[in-house]
């Protein structure tokens, strides 16, 4: 079969290639599908931001945009215009697409109620919820419990803005208080000041080494001036009725070990060096017992008050004078 010559071949194809171009270029891309399943051109979606809705919602419904819409308040942005935007600046989308708009409410304005009473989380939540600043400052209080409103500024009525603040007094609770001294006292008295104080009696026990009358407080736990929380519980120790006991004899002893017997025998011992004046009289009352006078090694117990054998309460003093 022979070959086709002449300028017939350049015209068809000339005219195929002017058909492909006329095709593309009446095609919205330059995907020729576009033009036969009927696909519109994608929209560059602008900055709508601070724009007023009603004109951005007519702009994106000539663009064939569907807008979607929602609200929150804001301090910048007037009411009514718009105040975030998804998708953002640039973006394309294709016809029938979705932005959706965050439309401002503008600055929001709350009406405080009364909020004394409450729980602080309750007092603020609303207030964090509408963006309202709240300062809190915690004050000690006997009767309200910690964490509870004790005032507010601005009061109930009142309007506040967002950028306004709400300032809040709450209790912390009582405050820590120091544990009053009430040795000596009968235990109704000291029940009675320990209450006073916000504290409460809840035990009292007895003990028999003491010299303080019986009934009388001894001591306290905790201890007096310790500092504790109101109504802690406080244990209250008192003197018993301890029937006396004989005062052990340590006359001629060194001083160091008459003085721990006379304490682990209940008493309490009082060590003191003799003066010249008692030196003498010790001196004259062997003298007159027809004793020979004692050797004055120093620190030897020269007398004792009470004497040896004594009977004397537990607790109380026994003065011991030693030779210098």
């Amino acid at each position: 079969m022979g070959r086709v010559r002449g300028a017939a071949p350049v015209a068809v194809a000339l005219a195929a290639a002017f058909g492909v171009v006329l095709f593309l270029g009446f095609a919205p891309t330059l995907n020729p599908l576009d033009l036969v399943l009927g696909r519109g051109r994608s929209v560059v979606v602008g900055d709508l931001v601070g724009l007023p809705l009603p004109g951005v919602r007519a702009e994106l419904a000539d663009a064939g945009l569907a807008v979607e819409t929602s609200s929150a308040f804001s301090l910048s942005v007037p009411r009514g215009s718009v105040l975030s935007q998804e998708p953002l600046p640039g973006t394309r989308v294709d016809p029938g697409g979705t932005v959706t708009l965050t439309v401002s409410r503008g600055a929001v304005r709350v009406v405080l109620d009364d909020l004394v009473g409450d729980p602080l989380s309750e007092a603020r939540r609303g207030l964090d919820e509408a963006g309202v600043a709240v300062e809190v400052e915690e004050r000690p209080d006997e009767e309200v419990p910690a964490g509870v409103v004790l005032a507010q500024d601005p009061g109930p009525g009142l309007e506040v803005r967002g950028d306004g603040t709400v300032r809040l007094v709450v209790s912390s609770g009582p405050s820590p208080r120091p544990v009053p001294d009430v040795e000596g006292r009968s235990v109704a008295v000291a029940s009675f000041t320990l209450g006073a104080f916000g504290l409460e009696v809840t035990e009292v026990e007895g003990t028999l080494a003491t010299e303080l009358p019986p009934g009388a407080v001894v001591r306290t736990d905790p201890p007096a001036g310790s500092t504790v929380a109101r109504g802690t519980p406080v244990r209250v120790v008192v003197s018993g009725d301890a029937p006396p006991a004989p005062v052990p004899g340590v006359l001629g002893q060194a001083a160091g070990p008459a003085a721990d017997q006379i304490r682990s025998s209940g008493f309490q011992a009082n060590v003191v060096t003799a003066t010249p004046d008692e030196l003498a009289l010790v001196g004259l009352a062997a003298a007159r017992d027809g004793r020979p006078p004692p050797s004055l090694q120093a620190g030897q117990v020269l007398t004792q008050s009470p004497e040896g054998g004594t009977p004397a309460r537990p607790a109380s003093v026994v003065t011991l004078v030693v030779a210098p």
